[in-house]
């Protein structure tokens, strides 16, 4: 009674600290605040901190300078572009994110701290090369990278591979992205902690020779690179902090015990930012999918072990059909959508995405070098994307591939998670029993010999010497009956 009275006043004081939290983050504009001025037409200066160039369309993140505090997304024309670092003068008409088709774009962009946005307002570049210097290299060495991935790639392979690698995925075709949601497979391209494990995984792939902990050190320092690379936004922090969660689920699971660790991660994101909580839905996927590979995959891996292990392939698809699993009801609150033909799809897929994006890293990388040998390896991974590319489209024409669910509600998920747990707590319990059952069974067959060697020697003695030796000798005690058994 008394560790139940101390878990429960523990369970009380951090719900009322989450509240407090939460209560903390709700934003109340005040005078200082761009966002107090939405409905209203406004002209201001900032500098441009984040670029989202898209097919027909650019969107622009705004650090408002001056007598004004806050963010302002605002939405231009795709050309001309600007860059970042710009110091722009923006003029236009302030709003507040509206909703629509059920989505609260406001809720969306809180996350971010962003609550005012512009449609194509006119901008004035001041002057450019503010910001930060090291961010300023980044953001030229992520350009040239995309120019080499239009080089080396006809579209749309060159836009799926800049969404495996980078997760830059604008510029695929509506109609193939129509597909990939009906197939289930849009986490393929996108970053999250799914694609971003799957890098380290082949990572220590590569560096199997090394010892294991120096292979985890060198996969751990590419991802903090690849984060700063792709911009670090607080998405990209979040998959990768997730990504390395899930390497230490598959490489130390069974050893150590990560439990707490994943959700003391958790909890400090949430504490940073109680928003992603509530309205991040990649945050809910990521953690669903760590939790997937730590109690899901253990189960998978069991009959997967004929599969190959080369390029991580073995891995790639353990972690698919996990995430899977775990992620399935919040993907069908969050869109009302169920894909049917998900499981196939990714299990068709999942063992190509390790060597597209590696074919297509290497491409990459030697084309600042030797163009011939790119393309070399950017055939390959040519091949591979456009195997992806005719499963998504073959499987999208399956009839009922993809299923409206309307109406799902938060305790149909809750449920949802309380059999997926009673299921794998019962089967963990039946593998636990059969395995000490065969270990009695291995133990008796071991001991057995000896036993009977034992019987046989204090025969032997008793009828040699009789029952007074026999008694004597430390054999005999072994097994007192011995001479009951003549």
């Amino acid at each position: 009674m008394g560790r139940f009275f101390h878990y429960f006043l523990l369970a009380i004081l951090g719900f009322s600290l989450g509240v407090g939290r939460w209560l903390i983050s709700i934003h109340e504009p005040v005078e200082e605040d761009i966002d107090f001025y939405n409905g209203q037409t406004l002209e201001f200066t900032g500098v441009v901190e984040e670029v989202d160039v898209r097919r027909n369309k650019a969107k622009y993140t705004i650090a408002v300078e001056d007598e004004f505090e806050g963010q302002v997304l605002i939405t231009l024309k795709k050309y001309p572009q600007l860059a970042y670092g710009d110091r722009v003068e923006v003029y236009g008409e302030l709003q507040a994110p509206g909703a629509f088709n059920g989505f609260n774009y406001g809720d969306y962009l809180s996350r971010f701290s962003t609550y005012s946005v512009m449609y194509y307002p006119h901008v004035e570049v001041l002057e450019s090369g503010q910001g930060s210097l090291f961010w300023h290299g980044m953001t030229w060495l992520q350009n040239r990278f995309m120019q080499q991935v239009n080089i080396l790639f006809p579209e749309p392979h060159a836009s799926f591979e800049a969404g495996l690698l980078v997760g830059a995925r604008k510029g695929i075709p509506d109609e193939l992205m129509e597909k990939f949601n009906i197939t289930g497979l849009t986490h393929i391209i996108a970053i999250s902690g799914y694609n971003i494990t799957i890098i380290i995984v082949f990572v220590m792939w590569m560096l199997k020779s090394l010892p294991r902990k120096t292979g985890f050190a060198v996969a751990i320092a590419a991802i903090v690179l690849f984060t700063l690379f792709v911009g670090a936004s607080p998405a990209v922090v979040r998959a990768s902090i997730m990504g390395i969660l899930g390497l230490i689920a598959l490489n130390y699971g069974r050893q150590n015990n990560i439990n707490l660790t994943i959700l003391w991660s958790a909890a400090l994101m949430v504490v940073w930012n109680p928003k992603v909580l509530v309205y991040d839905v990649g945050f809910q996927l990521s953690f669903a999918a760590v939790m997937g590979l730590i109690y899901v995959a253990p189960h998978f891996e069991r009959y997967s072990q004929k599969l190959p292990e080369a390029f991580g392939i073995r891995e790639a698809i353990v972690m698919t059909l996990s995430a899977q699993v775990m992620a399935l009801p919040i993907i069908i609150y969050n869109f009302e959508r169920l894909s049917m033909i998900a499981p196939i799809s990714n299990l068709l897929v999942a063992f190509a995405i390790p060597p597209a994006m590696m074919f297509g890293f290497v491409a990459v990388l030697l084309s600042f070098i030797f163009q011939p040998l790119a393309m070399v390896f950017a055939y390959l991974a040519w091949g591979i994307l456009t195997y992806i590319i005719k499963i998504i489209e073959w499987t999208a024409l399956i009839p009922y591939a993809s299923v409206d669910i309307p109406g799902m509600r938060f305790w149909m998920m809750v449920g949802y998670y309380i059999l997926l747990g009673g299921g794998l707590w019962w089967v963990e319990w039946r593998r636990r029993k059969f395995q000490l059952q065969s270990d009695v069974e291995h133990s008796s067959r071991i001991l057995q010999p000896q036993r009977q060697k034992n019987v046989e020697h204090s025969a032997r003695v008793f009828q040699r010497d009789g029952p007074t030796a026999s008694s004597q000798n430390p054999n005999a005690g072994a097994n007192p009956n011995a001479g009951a058994d003549l």
